[in-house]
């Protein structure tokens, strides 16, 4: 019925334009063409672009193996502990260094930990200066701006539509995956058995203990910020996640180690979360072959990039399916301040910052 009514309407157009004199005739169907003209030029352009960027993805997709960490400056001693503060910034502002300055005076460690610094941009040489002459710390950096041309096996990056748009079509997304996923697979982070992630617009506030060995003592496997929601109304597709879960529970008999705290994570219309713009992970649970089975299964739904499910749901559910309630510690149990994003800063920002440009 609809293609007997559009046929109809085309019909319509093609005698009304034939039924015009002379002029009038040749001014429509000029314009007509040149709708033409775009809509094949648009087409031809969509596939092109397409399989110029599917041959250039295919070529710098790394192995994982191949990436380096370097340092810069002299080597400083660190902690015997294996334990890593990792941080994934894709450059290094006057704020970035300040706020890792603040990270050296406000955790207390004796500046033992070591810092990764995970880039994805060219870090040029007076930023690298800025930096080590500013912070304590030992310091490492892993250039991953290859692993943001990774995508999950048979997703189609450039054919699928992106409902969420963050310096790219699809990088926020991808950065996701790298907390999810990607973070446990890196061979150069193997030897470490404790990862804090901080944002690169984190800021820790007053003085905190060593966490890293509070989760030794609690024997822990995840530091926890803030629980939060995601809402299907703001992210349309959030709630496919919890049909997701269950059904893997389900079909993978799965035992769950936190029962009520997965039942109350699913609202009607949205889903608990961490912020995890702050936490500490332990290595080797991520690593664990059940973890590693739901972390898999979960890729290969590519709901991350359909839905932008966020590692902050992905990570609360997990710790649900997979974690002891007393594996895991909560920053709000130990009264430990720390502001993301929008934060105000001390009052020494304005000379620490005209001394940082020096």
């Amino acid at each position: 019925m609809e293609f007997r009514m559009m046929f109809h309407q085309v019909g319509s157009i093609i005698y009304f334009i034939l039924t015009k004199n002379g002029y009038v005739r040749k001014i429509l169907i000029f314009i007509i063409t040149i709708l033409i003209s775009f809509v094949i030029i648009f087409i031809v352009y969509n596939k092109l672009d397409c399989y110029i960027q599917e041959s250039k993805s295919s070529k710098v997709i790394p192995r994982l193996d191949e990436l380096k960490i370097y340092t810069y400056g002299p080597s400083r001693p660190s902690s015997v502990n294996n334990d890593l503060i990792a941080i994934l910034s894709p450059e290094m502002s006057l704020q970035f260094i300040l706020r890792l300055k603040l990270l050296d005076v406000s955790f207390a460690d004796n500046f033992s930990t070591t810092l990764l610094i995970m880039h994805s941009n060219y870090l040029s040489e007076n930023s690298l200066k800025r930096l080590v002459n500013n912070i304590k710390r030992p310091i490492l950096f892993l250039k991953v701006s290859s692993i943001f041309n990774m995508f999950p096996e048979n997703f189609d990056s450039c054919r699928t539509k992106s409902n969420w748009q963050i310096r790219g079509k699809w990088n926020y997304q991808l950065m996701i995956r790298f907390w999810f996923k990607i973070i446990f697979e890196l061979p150069q982070l193997q030897e470490y058995k404790y990862i804090m992630r901080l944002d690169d617009d984190s800021q820790i506030i007053n003085t905190w203990f060593n966490i890293f060995d509070e989760m030794r003592i609690k024997r822990a496997v995840y530091f926890a910020n803030d629980v939060i929601i995601e809402e299907e109304r703001r992210l349309p597709g959030t709630m496919k996640f919890k049909q997701v879960t269950l059904e893997y529970q389900k079909q993978n008999n799965i035992t769950v180690k936190q029962p009520d705290m997965l039942q109350k994570a699913f609202g009607d219309d949205y889903i608990l979360s961490y912020a995890n713009n702050f936490e500490v992970m332990q290595m080797e649970f991520f690593q664990r072959p059940n973890v590693r089975h739901w972390i898999e299964t979960i890729d290969r739904t590519h709901g991350i990039f359909k839905y932008r499910w966020g590692d902050a749901i992905l990570r609360y559910i997990t710790m649900a399916l997979f974690a002891e309630q007393h594996e895991v510690l909560h920053r709000s149990q130990y009264n430990l301040s720390y502001c993301h994003k929008k934060c105000r800063w001390p009052k020494v920002t304005s000379i620490s910052l005209e001394r940082l440009n020096k």
